[in-house]
């Protein structure tokens, strides 16, 4: 199956499936590294981006079109609320999942975000979360508007 950004893969089975891609917007560099590790033991999520600094995120995201898009509360400080909502006007289409520093919860995703998850919890729940939250092109469902 063809998704929006050109790419298909195959599933080992001879059947396509589609893949996710994946924006990686965090800082420090060495999370970046750890990040796309996790991800790149997943068949189906392909990492098409990766960013450590702030200012380029908002370019990469109108370019790439990522299915997902990860980003970290570090990477905009206290401006995180005002950037995410600006990356969620420019790739309406995109998973935004962000990482915190916080521990505990669950707590409601910050605005703008569609789900969020501890940067410790990352090796664990990450490729669940993306999975739960921007399923492949077969499964998802866009919401109808009357």
């Amino acid at each position: 199956m063809k998704r929006r950004n050109g790419h298909a893969g195959g599933n080992g089975n001879g059947t396509q499936a589609a893949e996710r891609s994946v924006l990686i917007a965090v800082q420090p560099e060495s999370f970046v590294r750890l990040i796309e590790h996790v991800l790149g033991e997943e068949p189906g999520l392909r990492v098409v981006g990766r960013l450590s600094k702030g200012d380029s995120i908002a370019r990469s995201v109108g370019r790439l079109a990522p299915d997902v898009i990860i980003t970290n509360t570090r990477l905009f400080g206290r401006e995180h609320g005002q950037v995410l909502a600006g990356l969620k006007r420019s790739s309406p289409g995109s998973t935004l999942i962000l990482l915190t520093q916080a521990f505990g919860g669950p707590f409601p995703a910050p605005s703008g975000a569609d789900g969020w998850l501890s940067e410790e919890a990352v090796v664990e729940q990450l490729v669940p979360m993306v999975q739960k939250l921007a399923p492949s092109g077969q499964e998802r469902v866009l919401p109808c508007r009357n």
